[in-house]
């Protein structure tokens, strides 16, 4: 596909949402390229292509994609970002540690937290990723060798509520729930955030991304962010 319209048309066609949400890698990877020479904002882009995440999710929610579809669109969604990162110049953020993120213990799922980890990279944090199945002594372990102010946690299925509680407890018991706020992602609501402990809860990660990127310039009152992806 060629896009030979201007910058608004190209904002208002939409054509990287559709691409993304049709799994088509060569013609997301070649828009994001296009839009980036004729000037598009770069996070203009990433929202478009999270936009067709979002699509994907839902046609997975209709029994009309499968997990290898989540599979092949978190790994496009992650091109987009090393695209973008490659052309354009992110502004990291200074004297900020980085951010911790990984997948609590008993869960696999890692679309989530690798979507998150491609746009706060994008946004320039660095991130401490420790992957998935993480046992809470390697959270607690991670925000003392790092003095991370932010410390994001995954999960996906009921069972990890109770791997968060247990982090949230031990934090406390460390001595360390004062400096670290803890907000919850992924399949969570406000009785989940209410019975791990935690501060905040959301289930977008460009929502996510944006809470994180507000406590770490805020520098007040609490020092740090906890998210559960």
């Amino acid at each position: 596909m060629v896009v030979k319209n201007n910058v608004e048309e190209f904002k208002a066609r939409r054509f990287l949402t559709y691409a993304m949400g049709k799994l088509d890698e060569d013609t997301v990877l070649n828009l994001v390229q296009q839009g980036l020479e004729q000037g598009v904002d770069s996070f203009q882009l990433i929202e478009e292509a999270r936009a067709g995440m979002e699509k994907v999710g839902e046609l997975y929610d209709e029994g009309k994609y499968f997990l290898c579809d989540l599979i092949v669109g978190a790994d496009i969604f992650t091109g987009v970002i090393n695209l973008v990162l490659k052309s354009t110049n992110v502004e990291p953020v200074k004297d900020a540690p980085p951010v911790i993120i990984g997948t609590v213990s008993g869960d696999i799922h890692d679309i989530g937290k690798n979507i998150m980890i491609s746009v706060l990279k994008s946004k320039g944090c660095q991130v401490y990723d420790l992957g998935v199945d993480v046992p809470k002594e390697a959270f607690l372990e991670a925000v003392k060798k790092t003095g991370s102010t932010v410390l994001c946690l995954s999960g996906l299925i009921t069972t990890a509520y109770e791997s968060m509680k247990k982090i949230v407890d031990s934090l406390e018991k460390e001595g360390l729930r004062s400096k670290v706020s803890v907000v919850i992602g992924g399949l969570v609501n406000e009785a989940v955030k209410n019975y791990t402990g935690a501060d905040y809860w959301v289930t977008d990660c460009a929502k996510g991304s944006d809470l994180c990127m507000q406590i770490i310039h805020a520098h007040s009152g609490r020092q740090g962010l906890a998210c559960l992806y």
